[in-house]
């Protein structure tokens, strides 16, 4: 079944339902299909064939629901693009997939102007665009009813380009149907749902969330630029049941007096991902919240979730010995860790690469094909980069990233193993954990740290030095305002180290 048919199939539990709620435009199911079907009729008029590449850049809106749907009715592929990116790196990603025709928000039409590429602009006017309402124009209200399926590609979404160039991740229509199929099962989502989705939708985890709601007849709750205080309103304004939080936002949250005291009654799931949460910010959000709480962990090249620590693993009276890990491996997707160097399977509680199989891993990367071959092994799993142990009931516990792991004079250190020990400090509200030069150990961890005030360095270290091997205990801290952080939550690591590591010789990806 295409994903046009199963957001068909969301339609028609009731099509006067609310399908988007929150920041923008509201609509209704009916009113979003028949938008949807005259701009696939737009998409056809203007030439758009089976496989064409259409890019959107804008924050959430309902225009992009519009679009996006419009390209699944009309075949075509859409390529939704980081509006965050410069006006030379947008150049770069248009030309690379191929786009042959851009929609925009009108803040971001500007950047478009000279890629060469039509651009038609939502929301306001812009130099050589054509307006939204201006193109759909007198076009029919009718689904023309081309769906991508098979393997027919349905979404390119590019990474995020830690090293070089971003690559295109291709998205399948049958991986994108599967995907939201999975998901909506493991989150029970339905037509009484209303998911808030604080993640921008050129994201995996944003639009796909999103998706999954609109298939199940449920409402988005939109947001378009959100922060910890409109999140707490729009899930206590619009009664939200579902939402999706980092780590960073419920420590906001669960220590803010009015969200303490806000009516969360409507709620009933919370899934956060990024990293694990400990067992203070636990016992605080089931207080605060009141909700199920779900951790998961995917990436762009998995579609999503590939695996999850559902409520039973963060009950209070249970144990909690688990909150360090992600999950296990939801039905239909294999996870295995890899020897690095070999790339034997290693047998429980071995630590090596974290690779996955399954029906919705990507078959690859846009017009990349060493980068496609390299990132998957012989037998099919591909390589996440991330660096694992898989317990004997198959609870995955994630390491770090490869690239991110230090070594000080001889020994492995991750990250996110000293991260998770200092987290733990009263006074640490949030931490990241780099590899800088080192004289005497060739790299030495630092800790970057979000603390309360009267924190001092000397404490902190103490502190971790209690509790882990003194190799594994950074040597030093530097407290900041906040971490820098990418849209779905995961710190900017490179950002961090990148001032330490000029001029040196070794340089950490």
């Amino acid at each position: 079944m295409s994903v046009a048919e199963l957001v068909r199939r969301g339609i028609a539990v009731d099509p006067s339902a609310p399908a988007i709620l929150g920041d923008g435009r509201p609509a209704t199911f009916a009113e979003l299909d028949r938008a949807s079907n005259r701009v696939a009729q737009a998409l056809v008029r203007a030439g758009v064939a089976r496989g064409d590449r259409v890019a959107f850049v804008d924050r959430n809106s309902t225009e992009y629901w519009e679009v996006f749907l419009g390209a699944l009715k009309a075949g075509a592929v859409l390529v939704p693009l980081n509006f965050r990116l410069t006006t030379h790196e947008l150049a770069w990603a248009l030309e690379d997939s191929g786009a042959v025709l851009v929609v925009a928000g009108a803040p971001y039409a500007p950047l478009l102007a000279g890629s060469g590429v039509p651009v038609v602009v939502t929301g306001g006017e812009g130099a050589g665009a054509t307006a939204y309402e201006e193109w759909v124009g007198d076009a029919a209200d009718l689904d023309p009813g081309r769906d991508a399926r098979g393997d027919e590609l349905a979404q390119i979404i590019y990474s995020s380009g830690t090293t070089g160039r971003p690559k295109g991740v291709l998205i399948g229509a049958d991986q994108l149907a599967w995907s939201v199929q999975a998901f909506g099962a493991v989150f029970d989502v339905g037509p009484d749902s209303r998911s808030l989705v604080p993640v921008p939708y050129y994201h995996v985890a944003g639009g796909g969330w999103a998706l999954i709601t609109l298939t199940k007849g449920g409402t988005i709750v939109q947001s378009r630029e959100p922060t910890a205080a409109s999140m707490l309103q729009q899930i206590v304004d619009l009664r939200v049941t579902h939402t999706a939080m980092v780590p960073a936002v419920m420590q906001v949250l669960t220590q803010d007096p009015d969200s303490r005291s806000a009516d969360y009654s409507a709620l009933r799931q919370v899934v956060y991902g990024g990293s694990p949460i400990s067992e203070p910010l636990l016992r605080a959000s089931v207080a605060t919240f009141g909700a199920d709480l779900f951790q998961s962990y995917g990436l762009s090249e998995t579609v999503g979730v590939t695996t999850v620590l559902g409520p039973e693993q963060h009950r209070l009276d249970g144990d909690l010995s688990r909150l360090s890990s992600a999950g296990r491996a939801i039905e239909g997707i294999e996870i295995e860790i890899r020897d690095v160097a070999t790339g034997r399977r290693l047998e429980p509680g071995g630590s090596g690469e974290v690779v996955v199989r399954g029906p919705s891993v990507t078959r690859g990367y846009w017009q990349r094909p060493e980068a496609t071959a390299d990132a998957f092994t012989d037998d099919g799993f591909f390589r996440t980069g991330d660096m694992g142990v898989m317990d004997d009931e198959g609870f995955l516990y994630i390491r770090d990233r490869i690239k991110d792991m230090i070594v000080t004079g001889g020994e492995n250190v991750y990250p996110a193993e000293v991260e998770s020990v200092l987290a733990a400090h009263p006074d640490v509200l949030d931490v990241a954990v780099v590899g800088v030069p080192s004289e005497k150990w060739g790299e030495t961890g630092l800790a970057f740290v979000v603390a309360r005030p009267g924190a001092t360095a000397e404490d902190i270290i103490a502190f971790g030095r209690e509790r882990m091997a003194h190799y594994k205990c950074p040597t030093s801290v530097e407290f900041v305002p906040e971490l820098p952080r990418n849209p779905s939550g995961k710190v900017l690591k490179r950002e961090l180290r990148a001032p330490y590591w000029e001029g040196a010789s070794r340089q950490v990806g």
